[in-house]
């Protein structure tokens, strides 16, 4: 049968996304090819309003049982159609996401050149102010400008006329009135969803069993049931984690979780929950999986400040993970989630998807059943087969963030990566990267998962980093008991930006060649500076909560804390090791310059640096540098040059890592709206180590500094001499 005729009948059953993606596009494609189509689309809710001056104009009042994630793809995809979202309808975009693990987090920042969005689906919650704003509407006002017609009604059965062609009776709701009516068309997209009702039973759907008699042998796709709330908070809360997108894959021995994530949208928060107690739970049970949920640790850490949220809105939709079994007929084809949808991830890609490859076919092909057959479904197997790839990727994702030791060791991989490669060449992180987002091909990223070059990575900068440091923790007497465990390191590409922010500040002259030894951390805490200035000060009590390890007793000597003078000194086992490190330099609240004063790290530097991010947000970073000892006697530089190659230089990442979650934990539970059993609240800044700021020589009289802003003490001897080193220095024993 020949593609569709001049002034053609095309009747699309629902206004959702997949209706609204047929609509623009077949209109679009007439107009392209000179042609004229009549488009009707037929939407069975009733809660259909018109807007005047309303960038949407016609709104579904409803809410369509979504999470309102518009991926990296299908962001692009709309920008190509001219669809680009006003600034109304967008509630937020993603930043950054953390994919949550049963060992720490892994933050992936979203690559350059991608977007992802956040919206609401409908036009609830229903007090949201100008909730009429909202995707599906939009979608559904831009089908209605290119020429579509609108009308309310609800199928009641479907067949086809004598001449072939279908007929759809249905009941057109007029106001308070209802009329039978009945319409032929030239063809007919179903795109009427899997949740006409939420969590509806397919087999039982009036539409499904009249598609039943048009269609031989259809059958609709296997759904699974989804719980999504949208939670109320307050907004300055939220700006705690806006552009944050947070995916967990495990809950507890109580709540069985297989794919959890939560989405800020302004002052809400989508969360959306798959998994057995989900299967399982009644309507009188949703509210207590989602509270459990909320409750677990590892979500507690996110929501800061103990904050109450309350639901809005709570649904318990299909979600299809299946496809339709032969979803098309003469004349007729079903599209979006009655056919097929990514798994997990991208229903509303997936419309696009089929819409797309149905509006080809009609116009290119035809619209009999073969050419439907040969045209349309292979897209909707292809996303099929897909989807089977994206099961294995989904599972082995799952069974490895669920387990300690297994997302210990990928977390570390990543880490490992980080410290040595540059954002492009992360293979690692560019793999989680297109998991959690939806952003490849499941079939891509399942043979990815299973290169070389991954598994390699995987074994030797994870498995092997990861014994190495969990010897290491069981050697100092390190345990992760009571509180949250974050990454500290931070990536390749901004240690040199950090450096010289750091060497700025304090006045310190940049060196062009690297220190010998050089560590950054950086940790993310929901605490204004001057609390953190204050715990920092207790880095010398003996009743601090924090960097306490086996083998190293940390004390001051001299001074009080964070006053420039005051001296802290660390015995180390073996005792040739013990060093102290002078407080050179205060700068308000933001920096504390401490320089070792003797052993082989001498004239080697320890910077804190707290910077605020907003209120009540803070980033907490810290910089070691040093170099070991110059000597004129070739035998000694030979001796430091194989000491500089057996330095266990990893103890340090361990003992701060381990440190910092402890201030961490300690400074936000001392806030006042933080209980302590809640942990810490939100997710660190980034990972890696590599090269850091400056590490200068100097000598160990050097107490003070005329940088401008710091508070100095008188000067015993000469300056400090910059990172350009100092004259050299005999060996002394010490360590850093």
């Amino acid at each position: 049968m020949p593609a569709l005729a001049e002034n053609a009948t095309v009747l699309v059953i629902g206004a959702g996304p997949a209706g609204s993606f047929f609509a623009i596009q077949a209109l679009r494609e007439a107009r392209r090819r000179g042609r004229k189509i009549n488009l009707l689309i037929l939407e069975r809710k009733q809660e259909l309003r018109f807007y005047q001056g309303s960038a949407c104009g016609a709104c579904r009042e409803g809410c369509n049982y979504c999470a309102g994630g518009i991926s990296p793809k299908l962001a692009a995809l709309l920008k190509q159609d001219a669809l680009d979202l006003p600034p109304d309808v967008v509630m937020g975009r993603a930043e950054s996401l953390t994919i949550h693990g049963d060992w720490k987090s892994i933050e992936l920042p979203v690559p350059a050149g991608k977007e992802m969005l956040f919206v609401f689906r409908g036009s609830r919650p229903r007090h949201r102010p100008g909730r009429h704003e909202n995707f599906d509407s939009y979608l559904l006002g831009k089908a209605v400008q290119e020429g579509a017609k609108l009308v309310t009604g609800e199928v009641q059965e479907l067949l086809y006329s004598d001449g072939g062609k279908p007929l759809v009776r249905y009941r057109a709701y007029m106001g308070p009135v209802a009329k039978e009516l009945t319409v032929e068309a030239d063809f007919v997209a179903v795109a009427a969803g899997v949740n006409q009702s939420p969590g509806m039973e397919l087999e039982e759907n009036q539409l499904y069993q009249s598609l039943r008699k048009c269609m031989p042998g259809f059958r609709p796709p296997r759904v699974r049931k989804a719980l999504i709330a949208e939670m109320e908070t307050d907004e300055t809360v939220m700006r705690h984690i806006r552009g944050e997108v947070h995916f967990a894959q495990y809950g507890s021995h109580d709540l069985h979780i297989e794919m959890s994530s939560l989405i800020p949208k302004k002052q809400w928060v989508t969360v959306v929950l798959l998994g057995e107690s989900v299967d399982q739970a009644g309507p009188d049970q949703r509210l207590r999986v989602i509270q459990q949920f909320l409750e677990l640790p590892h979500i507690r850490r996110i929501l800061t400040r103990n904050v109450r949220l309350d639901p809005c809105c709570v649904c318990h939709p299909n979600m299809t993970v299946g496809v339709a079994q032969n979803g098309y007929a003469h004349r007729m084809a079903v599209i979006g989630d009655m056919a097929v949808a990514r798994l997990y991830k991208d229903g509303i890609l997936s419309a696009h998807i089929t819409a797309s490859a149905l509006v080809k076919c009609i116009f290119e092909i035809g619209t009999s059943r073969a050419s439907l057959r040969r045209g349309y479904w292979p897209t909707v197997r292809r996303v099929h087969r897909d989807n089977q790839f994206g099961a294995v990727v989904f599972f082995l994702n799952r069974v490895t963030f669920s387990h300690p030791v297994l997302s210990r060791i990928v977390y570390q991989a990543v880490v490992t990566e980080r410290k040595k490669q540059r954002l492009h060449n992360r293979r690692l992180a560019d793999l989680l990267w297109k998991i959690a987002s939806g952003d490849d091909s499941y079939t891509r990223v399942f043979l990815s998962m299973f290169r070389p070059s991954t598994i390699w990575l995987i074994l030797v900068g994870g498995v092997l980093v990861t014994l190495r440091n969990y010897l290491a923790e069981g050697l100092f007497g390190l345990t992760w008991a009571g509180f949250g465990r974050y990454p500290t390191g931070v990536p390749k590409e901004d240690v040199e930006k950090k450096r010289r922010e750091v060497a700025s500040a304090l006045g310190i002259q940049p060196r062009k060649k690297r220190p010998q030894f050089e560590r950054m951390y950086s940790i993310k805490i929901m605490a204004d500076p001057e609390a953190i200035f204050h715990e920092l000060g207790r880095f010398g009590d003996s009743d601090r909560k924090y960097f306490k390890p086996r083998m190293v007793k940390v004390y001051r000597t001299a001074g009080e804390a964070n006053e420039v003078g005051s001296v802290i000194r660390y015995d180390v086992w073996p005792k040739w090791m013990s060093f102290s490190i002078l407080l050179e330099q205060v700068i308000g609240t933001r920096y504390l310059m401490y320089r070792v004063r003797d052993g082989f790290a001498e004239g080697g530097i320890l910077v804190f640096d707290i910077e605020q991010e907003q209120e009540g947000q803070s980033i907490l970073s810290i910089y070691l540098a040093f170099d070991l000892p110059k000597s004129k006697s070739l035998l000694k530089r030979a001796g430091w040059w194989l000491f500089g190659l057996t330095f266990p230089a990893f103890t340090h990442d361990v003992l701060w890592n381990h440190a910092l979650c402890e201030l961490k934990h300690w400074v936000q539970a001392d806030q006042r709206h933080l209980p302590l059993a809640s942990g810490s609240p939100s997710t660190v800044s980034s990972y890696g180590d590599d090269s850091l700021p400056v590490s200068g020589s100097g000598t160990s009289n050097t107490l003070c500094n005329t940088a401008p802003g710091a508070r100095n003490c008188a000067d015993r001897g000469s300056g400090i001499e910059g990172m350009g080193g100092g004259p050299a220095r005999a060996a002394r024993g010490g360590a850093d």
